[in-house]
């Protein structure tokens, strides 16, 4: 496990990309999936789709191994008042993102039990821009916002209808966070997290050609994300110059990943063809309506001396998502799949909180996809997906502003950030590469 997850990050880490569809969170973890909509709850063709729903392990013939790569394309913009009033325009630097991931499922025939585990990273966002900040010259936002989970499963088959399975979690969360804000820049430094969460799912087939699936999955149980080697930095612009806070340790309170729970139906009107819709909720309000940020250390203290308080609350203001995928499969025999599909997700941000540091608002995602097995116990799959996105513009003052001033007692519209009145540009495609082995 350390092994792979060694090599994970070094693929993962070194690229940065945006929201992978619905907020962070990736709608599908192999090619199949993609190419449909995103649909996984009630096809059990993938030993990836665990990451789902774990009771669809039952599906498995004897033993299959899957291997993945998501690559993320993106062209992000962000429009601005910045160093002497003047619009600016600064791209993200980085246009490519690479997330491995891995999974295995085993059956024996003549037991009703099956099991398998999986790597993969349910959700990621990152950014990273030089800003003309208004107080502080050219200086770097960035965002990293990146969860991933080893998870093992198990499931047991009740009848030959019905099964259930479960999901167990070891989770491993970071944010980086660095924040021109007109009056403050603020650098959380990298702070990371360890935890767990669980899921249990159902498989029901009345008939061969008929599935239905249904999963809970639940919030992370993780510990409060913390900075190492005291890298957090704070920077305030005041009348009589910049003052600089560093060396502090910074803590993110209670930062979680989502519980959620979907429904999914698959139905084949005939050999050739396969139709399929999910429907998912993901309660991303719970805690992502603000980061509680606690600073501690050196710097802190310092902070204390002129009265700046040691927790800010940042207003993401995310709300809950219900999204929804319809796909269609045609089958050229055993040997070929083309596949299309559309995913639909509510946009989780409001344009008022646009932030480019903070994922994009993605709603429609047109997908398609095609496989081939050139032998019964090996697949090659690929998918692309085209997402469309909701460009917004952000309220002046921005709510940032707004929370902060009252939060430091800073007068209105004394901060006069670079957020407020922003625009925000985006244009992002994924492709899905899977291989799979079956034995």
């Amino acid at each position: 496990m350390a092994a792979g997850y060694f090599v994970f990050l070094t693929i993962c880490l070194p690229a940065q990309a945006w929201a992978a569809v619905d907020f962070p969170r990736v709608i599908g973890y192999n090619a199949g999936s993609i190419g449909r909509g995103g649909n996984a709850i009630a096809i059990g063709d993938d030993p990836s789709n665990m990451n789902i729903n774990p009771a669809l392990i039952s599906e498995t013939e004897n033993n299959a191994l899957e291997i993945s790569l998501l690559t993320v394309f993106k062209e992000l913009e962000f429009t601005y008042t910045g160093t002497n009033n003047n619009s600016y325009t600064s791209h993200d630097k980085d246009r490519v993102l690479l997330v491995p991931g891995i999974s295995y499922s085993h059956r024996d025939k003549n037991s009703p039990w099956s099991w398998g585990f999986t790597f993969a990273a349910p959700d990621f966002v990152a950014s990273d821009y030089t800003i003309q900040s208004k107080n502080f010259g050219p200086v770097n936002g960035f965002s990293e916002i990146i969860h991933l989970r080893f998870g093992s499963a198990v499931a047991y088959q009740l009848t030959p209808n019905l099964s259930i399975g479960g999901r167990l979690g070891i989770d491993h969360g970071w944010m980086d966070l660095r924040l021109p804000l007109g009056l403050a820049y603020l650098d959380f430094g990298q702070c990371d997290g360890f935890g767990f969460s669980a899921a249990v799912g159902f498989l029901y087939k009345p008939t061969e050609n008929l599935s239905f699936g249904l999963y809970y999955e639940s919030a992370t149980l993780m510990q409060d994300m913390e900075s190492k080697n005291a890298d957090g930095f704070i920077s305030l612009m005041t009348p009589w110059g910049k003052v600089d806070f560093p060396d502090l340790d910074v803590k993110i309170n209670d930062m979680q990943f989502p519980q959620n729970l979907g429904l999914g139906v698959a139905f084949k009107p005939s050999p050739a063809w396969r139709l399929s819709g999910d429907v998912k909720y993901l309660n991303w309000n719970r805690h992502w309506d603000e980061l509680e940020v606690e600073f501690s250390g050196a710097g802190a203290v310092a902070m204390d001396a002129i009265g700046i308080p040691r927790t800010l609350k940042i207003p993401v203001h995310a709300d809950d998502q219900i999204t929804f995928g319809l796909g269609t499969e045609y089958f050229f025999g055993e040997i070929y799949t083309l596949s299309a599909g559309y995913h639909y997700g509510n946009n989780a941000m409001g344009d008022n909180y646009t932030v480019p540091f903070i994922p994009a608002e993605v709603e429609h995602t047109i997908t398609c996809g095609f496989s081939v097995m050139p032998a019964r116990n090996i697949k090659f799959g690929v998918s692309f997906g085209y997402a469309i996105m909701d460009d917004s513009t952000a309220s002046s003052p921005h709510p940032y502003d707004q929370s902060l001033e009252m939060q430091l007692g800073l007068p209105t519209g004394a901060l006069n950030s670079e957020l407020s009145g922003s625009k925000t540009d985006y244009a992002v495609q994924i492709i899905q590469l899977s291989f799979s082995v079956y034995w």
